[in-house]
């Protein structure tokens, strides 16, 4: 189906779920990583394995790389990939700073190879479904947007909450709005370390009195990833821990005679059942083979960037930090 090779850097709990998706299609000639209980897997063929990552740099039958190491990697990654001449499928975040996106898209640019980036649930068929309903009106006007993802898991000892976890929720926000919020409101909260958060609340507010809040944090005692849109006729909710006929509900909404709002019963609305992340590197392998603009790409990955910047520069006025937020 696809003729260009593929190289793949990281293969830890994320990079496994990425190689096991790219075997549908056959692609991958070599995988990296630093990590040799990560390499000997049962996943991994012993012939596409390499303990040196600059065999993937230098491969003349590699066209793509797929970056999927920690955080603090990507920025070295990716500009090595592009200056060795291939295209880039990177794990969100892209990286950890405004200055290191803004010189990748410079040299990306340069070099006119593509860069995607992993925000897969814009590749989820919920997603796309409740953006299309939402331009449609289905909703009505738009006035809120509520996002919650909270996890009982790893606490990151490079990047905070934010990066790890609202890079998802921003882009979705962004591809629905469309424009940057105007103000900033954050709180934080940092249990395991001085400097990095474990919970923070956003609202970000954009024009015509349209807000975002978004509650991230990886302490809670259960699992939550829901995307909510409120409007003047209803509301659509996302939430991907459902089963599939439930991941997306409508609440249709209407006004009664005392002027209040009414909601009424939950009504599911039917979505293709398809794995997202199958989805979305079999979107970014069309894109190398057909040379084609993915939905997620530099710019997309830029607008999220500045986002999480203007965030990160409030969290380190607010709380005082002087060498940098992750």
């Amino acid at each position: 189906m696809f003729k260009k090779k593929v190289g793949m850097i990281g293969l830890g709990s994320w990079g496994k779920n990425i190689y096991r998706n790219l075997n549908y299609f056959d692609v991958v000639e070599l995988v990296y990583d630093n990590d040799l209980n990560n390499l000997n897997s049962n996943l991994i063929k012993n012939n596409k394995i390499t303990r040196n990552v600059d065999d993937i740099f230098l491969s003349k039958t590699i066209d793509s790389i797929i970056i999927a190491s920690p955080a603090i990697t990507h920025n070295d990654y990716i500009i090595k990939s592009l200056k060795n001449n291939k295209n880039v499928f990177v794990e969100k975040p892209l990286c950890l700073s405004l200055r290191d996106t803004r010189e990748i898209e410079k040299i990306a640019n340069e070099v006119n190879k593509t860069i995607f980036t992993g925000h897969l649930l814009q590749y989820h068929n919920a997603f796309k479904k409740l953006k299309h309903d939402v331009k449609l009106g289905k909703i009505g006007n738009l006035n809120i947007i509520k996002a919650n993802r909270l996890n009982f898991g790893a606490v990151r000892k490079i990047e905070s909450v934010l990066y790890d976890l609202a890079s998802h929720d921003l882009s979705m926000i962004l591809s629905i709005i469309g424009n940057f919020p105007v103000k900033v409101d954050v709180n934080a909260v940092f249990k395991n370390s001085k400097t990095i958060a474990d919970y923070i609340n956003i609202i970000l507010h954009f024009e015509k009195d349209l807000i975002a809040i978004l509650n991230m944090d990886w302490i809670s005692p259960y699992k939550e990833h829901r995307f909510s849109v409120f409007g003047t006729k209803g509301s659509l909710i996302f939430d991907d821990t459902r089963d599939w006929k439930n991941k997306l509900i409508f609440n249709p909404s209407y006004l009664n005679k005392n002027n209040d709002v009414v909601y009424k019963p939950n009504f599911p609305i039917a979505v293709p059942e398809e794995e997202p992340l199958k989805k979305e590197i079999e979107s970014f392998l069309k894109c190398v083979e057909y040379d084609d603009i993915p939905i997620t790409d530099i710019k997309e990955a830029m607008n999220v960037q500045i986002v999480l910047d203007m965030i990160e520069n409030k969290i380190i006025k607010k709380y005082g930090l002087n060498n940098g937020f992750y």
